[in-house]
């Protein structure tokens, strides 16, 4: 009960922050966290599709250097950012693809991951309230879900020999949630649910990763019910530099022993040099009291953190 009043106080918090913004707001339509500017060029009848392809490359590497670092490093990443918005009548339909993974060449371990993400954020709406005298809808009623893995193995390198730790669908974390999204600021969605479904699943073999994110592995899946929060922005903060940030909050209602809540937070910033070339600075930092794969005994939980920046071929879709 007291992770549902500690819900409820942040989500209030918030909307009461939000309100007082409302008033400097542009007049404009409702959208979601997942959209960005589109060409007009790009738009047909209802759908709003566009996205971003990104390729960049960083390279290092030391001789005869005191402070020490590997003699050759060679960095590949790639991102790609979709999104497709549809509406019908007063119901909305919003989804959104990311996937990146890249590539870190050593000479120590040779190639190594250092980015591996696929995620993908749906959102079914409908308004409940009529739109105010600007033609803003405040709120609307739906369910969101939020489905993310990665593409390929991933290893522990601290030590001797490396440790094969996560793969494909190892885990996979589905999120489902129905309630309440505040929409009446340009680029920002927020979405709260007290009733929300998580399920960490590890279907693929060999079943021993399980043990890594808390998943049994005769059932192969761990389910969790609590109270969701998704707080979603998207902008171009100024010409030519766009911002794209989500940050989930997930109280487990079921796991007494929970002192914190789950988090994920995923950035992306952008810096149009050209038409073909770009900066991308992406962030993430995950909490997940189910991932015991840290400290000194490798069964401990941890903040995780990843940044990649780079410069390089970039397209918008």
């Amino acid at each position: 009960m007291r992770k549902v009043l500690l819900s409820f106080i942040f989500f209030f918090a918030v909307l009461g922050t939000i309100a007082q913004q409302t008033k400097k707001q542009v007049s404009s339509t409702s959208t979601s966290s997942s959209q960005l500017k589109t060409p007009a060029k790009r738009i047909k009848g209802s759908w709003q599709k566009g996205g971003m392809i990104s390729l960049t490359l960083a390279q290092g590497g030391t001789r005869n250097w005191a402070p020490g670092g590997d003699r050759f490093s060679l960095a590949g990443n790639g991102f790609l950012n979709l999104y497709a918005n549809h509406t019908k009548g007063k119901f909305q339909f919003n989804t959104m693809l990311d996937a990146n993974y890249g590539l870190l060449l050593t000479e120590a371990w040779g190639a190594i991951k250092n980015d591996d993400k696929f995620e993908v954020l749906n959102k079914w709406n409908y308004p409940i309230f009529k739109a105010n005298k600007k033609g803003i809808t405040r709120f609307r009623v739906g369910l969101t879900t939020n489905f993310r893995t990665q593409f390929a193995d991933g290893y522990d390198y601290d030590g001797d020999v490396r440790k094969r730790i996560s793969a494909f669908l190892a885990p996979g974390i589905l999120v489902a949630s129905t309630g309440i999204d505040y929409v009446a600021i340009k680029g920002l969605n927020v979405h709260f649910s007290p009733f929300a479904g998580r399920w960490i699943l590890v279907p693929n073999r060999p079943y021993e990763l399980g043990a890594n994110y808390g998943v049994d592995a005769a059932q192969q899946v761990k389910n969790e019910f609590g109270s969701y929060l998704s707080v979603g922005y998207t902008a171009e903060i100024m010409k030519n530099v766009s911002v794209r940030s989500r940050v989930d909050f997930f109280a487990d209602y079921t796991n007494k022993n929970s002192k914190s809540p789950d988090v994920y937070w995923t950035n992306m910033l952008y810096f149009k040099i050209n038409n073909c070339l770009g900066v991308v600075y992406n962030f993430d930092l995950q909490y997940d009291d189910n991932t015991k794969i840290f400290g000194y005994t490798k069964n401990s939980t941890g903040t995780q953190l990843k940044s990649i920046f780079g410069m390089g071929l970039s397209w918008k879709l």
